[in-house]
């Protein structure tokens, strides 16, 4: 196998490395291959089953854009012009309207319903009426997130991955490394000094250490989410959250519950757990300054201040983490309308 990658390397622009769950072979085969080759390589482990196949073809696709990157053009000023960004993710759907000066008109976030359209269109809606402007004056829109291929209204869709990168970057081009942390997966993102992203991360297998995960331990510990962080803050005493799954974890706070442990003192250890999980990503791709959290948890203080301390550095938090990947969407969308301008021309 190795000797086949090498005599077709220089035909080669990525290798994706598809591989059975819990076989040991694989793994070592996909660390030889990645020692011995200066090719980007993706890693896949699958069941065969259809159960992942939304975070399968994100980590697929969000690796090809990578793959195809090249520094962002200057865009043309479409001063006139109008586009909106699409972020529909498990937990909440966000829409970000830009002008064609890069300006945010207006934007929106709503909780995610059953249908990712339903969630789609009245999220678009609500940002078209704080804008005061009509569906006929948006000139393009690209959708992102895992819903985003069901949103008809989109020209595009393209992969979370990219649209915080892209987002990210417009917001603080000193950025070098995202944590986005959403409602059921993490993601750590690297990105070169032209805001291109370079290697990425995700936590997609299950919702520990997501912001579903904190979602039930708020129910479990009968205490508003929203909350959760500043709380965590009065913590005194030390304790380690051991499990990784969430429902094992459930079971080892109420356990701790009954033990009187101090509600403080266990939000502080689920952030600590959330901030283990998440930094086992960062080293997988080999995370360096300036940090950006994006995503819902990153509204959450005790979470946030788990992660600076584990990793030794500040993290900047845009005014809204939530709109992150929307924006990239929205600008994305603008350098679209912008190459459609040079062909028509």
């Amino acid at each position: 196998r190795y000797q086949t990658i090498v005599e077709s390397s220089k035909q080669l622009d990525g290798i994706i490395h598809h591989s059975v769950k819990f076989c040991d072979f694989y793994s070592f085969d996909y660390a030889y291959l990645k020692q011995k080759l200066d090719i980007p390589l993706l890693k896949i482990e699958t069941d065969y089953t259809p159960q992942s196949e939304g975070q399968i073809r994100t980590r697929i696709e969000a690796f090809m854009e990578s793959l195809g990157g090249k520094p962002s053009k200057t865009i043309k000023k479409q001063s006139n012009k109008i586009v909106a960004g699409i972020d529909s993710g498990s937990l909440s759907t966000n829409v970000v309207i830009l002008d064609g000066n890069k300006n945010i008109l207006s934007y929106s976030i709503v909780r995610t319903g059953a249908k990712s359209l339903d969630s789609a269109y009245r999220a678009f809606q609500e940002a078209l009426e704080k804008a005061n402007l009509t569906e006929k004056q948006i000139s393009y829109v690209v959708s992102t997130g895992y819903g985003r291929i069901s949103i008809p209204f989109s020209r595009k869709n393209v992969t979370e991955i990219t649209c915080h990168g892209k987002g990210a970057f417009h917001l603080n081009n000193k950025i070098r490394t995202i944590i986005d942390i959403g409602g059921q997966d993490s993601k750590v993102i690297r990105l070169d000094e032209n805001g291109e992203v370079i290697d990425f991360a995700m936590n997609d297998k299950c919702s520990a250490g997501t912001g579903r995960f904190l979602e039930v331990m708020a129910k479990t510990l009968e205490i508003p989410l929203e909350e959760m962080g500043p709380e965590s803050l009065n913590s005194r005493e030390e304790i380690t959250i051991t499990s990784m799954c969430t429902v094992f974890a459930e079971s080892e706070v109420v356990s701790l519950i009954a033990q009187n442990k101090n509600k403080a003192d266990l939000i502080n250890g689920i952030n600590n757990s959330i901030a283990s999980r998440t930094i086992a990503l960062l080293e997988r791709v080999g995370g360096k300054g300036a940090y950006m959290m994006t995503g819902g948890v990153a509204k959450n203080i005790g979470v946030l201040k788990a992660l600076e301390n584990k990793i030794g550095e500040k993290i900047y938090v845009p005014e809204e983490p939530q709109i992150v990947g929307a924006l990239g969407a929205a600008l994305i969308a603008l350098e679209s309308l912008s190459e459609e301008s040079k062909i028509n021309q």
